[in-house]
């Protein structure tokens, strides 16, 4: 029991970090889009602020590295535990949500290798730049949305967890 009670409560914590996780990639897209904002990210094509679009497309292709990895962890983790904790019915509609985000991170890293989100600058073209940051938002968002609706489960099952303690 105490065992169950520590796992919901990692799961729960991990969750706080996943947002966190979560808000470094939008801080890292706020900060492109405001070099759109400012022209820069235009000017950066005529090569002066090529070097500053380079990179912040690599400190977001990296937060976005470190979070989808963290997010794939954690979905195994929670796929390991719900089922004993949760019932098999609620367990495969939350693995359900996993596959939906999982399928949706991959079609995401497809655009990027497709577009060759590393080499944007020289393609010359903001829309597409601006299009997988959209996609990134989308996601993001769809991500916060499934883990509040997981911690308001998970904090029910912890009450019931340590009343029957």
């Amino acid at each position: 029991m105490q065992d169950e009670i520590e796992k919901v409560k990692h799961i729960i914590e991990e969750h706080t970090a996943i947002r966190e996780r979560s808000k470094i990639v939008g801080d890292e897209i706020n900060d492109l889009q405001a070099l759109e904002d400012l022209k820069l990210l235009r000017d950066s094509f005529s090569g002066t602020d090529e070097v500053i679009l380079v990179d912040k497309l690599k400190e977001l292709k990296q937060a976005m590295s470190r979070f989808i990895d963290s997010l794939r962890k954690h979905f195994d983790d929670e796929e390991q535990l719900f089922p004993g904790v949760l019932g098999e019915p609620l367990a495969r509609a939350l693995k359900h949500e996993h596959q939906q985000i999982t399928e949706d991170i991959t079609s995401l890293i497809a655009i990027g290798d497709n577009r060759g989100l590393d080499q944007i600058s020289q393609q010359r073209s903001p829309a597409i730049v601006m299009h997988i940051f959209q996609r990134i938002n989308t996601l993001r968002k769809m991500i916060e949305e499934h883990a509040l609706r997981e911690d308001v489960v998970l904090q029910m099952l912890l009450v019931g967890l340590q009343e029957r303690q």
